[in-house]
């Protein structure tokens, strides 16, 4: 028979006992896991949030009519649309007081549809005008983006011949960018002079995403720098007297940047209490969990006692039984958050709704770290709340209450 020492006693208290190790590693896991989870979380949508802030180069982005809604779902990443002017919009904007910059894009959205690879956005951008997404796109891709050729997104699926099947054409990817967290990952970018050619595909596909007769003019935004010395709301007012039309749609993104930032707060804080009222719960649990234990125990620890172990190593068998259960636990939690946040992100991305940009390894290793630690601590402390009254009551009363 194997003799068991002081040092192996609680390996074997916790192979002896298989409910009681399974229950608390399982508190353990969740433990790690939420928080583990709902930390990266946050600092996604944090790092989502700058990453938006560093794409917004425009003061005013001016649009049509009632399409506040998808503008700002394009800003921020709640899917894409297509809608556009039918008119000489950009030459009115330029010659509004207050206008340094101008430029227009247009927008159109591909289909969920045995013709397209998948649902995208489609910008078409003029390179020589474009202060905002040009030189960002140009600080990766150096040459001149050609009539006919795609520059895609992050998280755009490129084939393996480096084209992306739109509207049943296969265009031709010249570049890939940068992960950014918001909708430009899941956009392709072409010249302006390249959506009649997008047009045309659309049709033959009996899906045509803007009339024949609008192809080379459609204007969806006009993006805006505002001059010195001027506001952009004093500049968005100029705009309507300008072009005439009072009604026409005015987005300011800094304000999509604040309203965005508002309800990541939210989130935030709600995503705080849910963890906190969990790991409130779980230490409870862990307290509840280890009290039972001890009580059953009592006469084992008045034995040791007996046989010369001193109250302090009792209290280390108890602490490294504790530690060994919060590690395993803290190590299954964030593995498993792990499997659910990593492969899933563009999904996790998709369905809140904000900027989701994934932080570098060395945040996420530290974080991992953070909850493992302390999964670790909190058995560690909910061990050693209810087994100090009896490692320091007398032996004889603790053999007693164990009879």
């Amino acid at each position: 028979m194997r003799t068991i020492t002081l040092k192996r006693l609680p390996l074997e208290n916790i192979k002896r006992k298989p409910l009681r190790t399974c229950a608390l590693i399982v508190v353990a896991a969740c433990l790690s896991a939420i928080f583990f989870g709902g930390s990266l979380l946050s600092m996604n949508l944090a790092q989502g949030l700058n990453s938006m802030r560093a794409r917004m180069g425009a003061d005013i982005m001016v649009i049509p009519n009632g399409t506040h809604t998808k503008a700002e779902a394009l800003l921020t990443n709640g899917g894409s649309s297509t809608f556009y002017f039918t008119n000489d919009i950009e030459n009115l904007v330029r010659r509004s007081p207050g206008v340094q910059k101008a430029s227009a894009q247009t927008y159109i959205s591909s289909l969920s549809a045995g013709c397209c690879a998948e649902k995208l956005q489609i910008i078409g951008f003029d390179p020589d005008s474009d202060f905002v997404i040009g030189p960002w796109i140009y600080s990766q891709h150096k040459k001149t983006l050609q009539k006919g050729e795609m520059i895609a997104g992050a998280n755009v699926l490129v084939s393996y011949m480096h084209t992306v099947r739109l509207f049943g054409h296969q265009w031709p990817v010249v570049a890939q960018l940068a992960k950014t967290g918001t909708s430009i990952d899941n956009s392709v970018f072409v010249r302006r002079e390249s959506v009649p050619q997008v047009v045309e595909y659309s049709t033959k596909v009996h899906h045509t995403a803007i009339p024949k007769e609008y192809a080379k003019k459609a204007i969806s935004a006009v993006l805006v720098k505002v001059s010195k010395g001027y506001s952009a709301k004093q500049v968005a007012e100029n705009i309507r007297k300008t072009t005439g039309i009072p009604s026409i749609g005015i987005v300011f993104p800094g304000g999509v940047t604040a309203t965005t930032q508002a309800n990541l707060g939210v989130f935030t804080r709600t995503l705080t209490f849910v963890i906190a009222v969990f790991w409130i719960v779980g230490l409870l649990v862990l307290i509840a969990v280890f009290a039972t234990s001890v009580n059953e125990r009592k006469k084992e620890f008045a034995s040791l006692r007996i046989l010369g172990a001193t109250r302090k190593v009792l209290l280390g068998i108890v602490v490294r039984e504790s530690a060994t259960l919060g590690f395993v636990g803290g190590v299954i939690g964030v593995a498993s958050a792990s499997l659910i946040l990593f492969p899933y992100s563009s999904l996790i991305a998709q369905q809140l709704q904000l900027p989701y940009l994934e932080v570098t390894a060395l945040p996420v290793i530290a974080l991992m770290l953070a909850s493992v630690l302390l999964a670790l601590v909190a058995v560690i402390v909910a061990s050693a709340l209810t087994t100090l009254r009896i490692a320091t009551t007398e032996t004889y009363l603790t053999l007693r209450a164990g009879e």
